[in-house]
């Protein structure tokens, strides 16, 4: 992910907020602010701002339905009250110095600036909560073929391989499940039966498997029965635990290692999201 200096923010934001952004834009800032720290800060800001002014008090006395002249309205109608004044005086003065009769002015009313119309307020579009399950990945990760020997001597994993490259689970489970605890593939086996099960939605036996492969120590699918175990926490929206794995993940400096620091940031902003929501309760609950 790039970093972003928080300009779409800026400028879709505001209109977002109010429900004035065209659908196709407001879906591609969702889709941007939803893995931008920076422009999701900016945009919960914005609402907390907007519910902070709508729980200031009236003024006292107002009358319903005023509405005050902004800043450029009022200057440019005390402009005009001031030219007609300075026109009047300059006119009267060289009237007493000449012995001449003072012209009447004209009475001038000021037109006064235009006000604008009160237009509903549209309602405040809520700022969507991320929740952990969403930065899950339970895709079927790639397969790595072994590149420093042959094709493998169990028939069995040869054949459940294939069937996993298809995208058959179903069928890759019943062949990786026959290979004995003894063929050099057992590990590989093991993590690629833990995947099938992980895609196909048993994640109690996915983790139980993942967690088979990487207590057994250093091997070709260490890093990735850690990186997916942090995948299975997070579909538990347990971020605790995701945290733990991820941060296993990084320290074995793996090809997975960016992958599990981009992921581990955005699961410790949650977590001090949650952190910071629960500080709120007893104050909110004390008033």
């Amino acid at each position: 992910m790039n970093a972003c200096n928080g300009k779409p923010a800026e400028l879709c934001a505001l209109p977002y907020l109010e429900g004035a952004l065209p659908e196709a834009e407001a879906e591609r800032f969702e889709e941007h602010y939803f893995d931008c720290p920076a422009c999701l800060a900016y945009l919960q800001n914005l609402q907390a701002a907007s519910r902070g002014l709508e729980r200031l008090p009236a003024t006292p006395g107002e009358p319903r339905g005023m509405t005050l002249l902004g800043w450029p309205a009022m200057n440019w109608a005390m402009a005009v009250a001031a030219a007609i004044l300075l026109l009047a005086a300059g006119v009267s003065y060289r009237a007493l110095h000449s012995g001449l009769k003072a012209p009447q002015v004209a009475q001038v009313t000021p037109v006064p600036a235009p006000q604008a119309k009160p237009s509903p307020r549209p309602a405040t579009a809520p700022v969507p909560r991320i929740n952990p399950s969403q930065l899950a990945d339970l895709s079927l990760p790639a397969f790595a073929a072994p590149t420093l020997r042959g094709a493998s001597e169990d028939r069995q994993f040869e054949s459940g391989m294939e069937a996993y490259k298809r995208g058959d689970c179903r069928d890759a489970l019943a062949d990786l499940s026959k290979v004995p605890s003894q063929s050099t593939d057992a590990r590989a086996a093991e993590f690629y039966c833990a995947a099938c099960e992980m895609h196909l939605g048993d994640l109690k036996a996915a983790a139980a498997g993942m967690h088979s492969v990487e207590d057994a120590g250093d091997s070709p699918q260490q890093e990735s029965a850690l990186y997916y175990e942090a995948q299975i926490a997070l579909a538990n929206n347990d971020l605790a635990a995701a945290h733990r794995y991820l941060i296993q993940t990084i320290a074995l400096q793996g090809d997975l290692e960016r992958d599990a620091r981009n992921e581990d940031r955005k699961v410790r902003e949650l977590a001090n999201e949650s952190a910071d929501e629960g500080a709120e309760k007893p104050e909110s609950g004390s008033q």
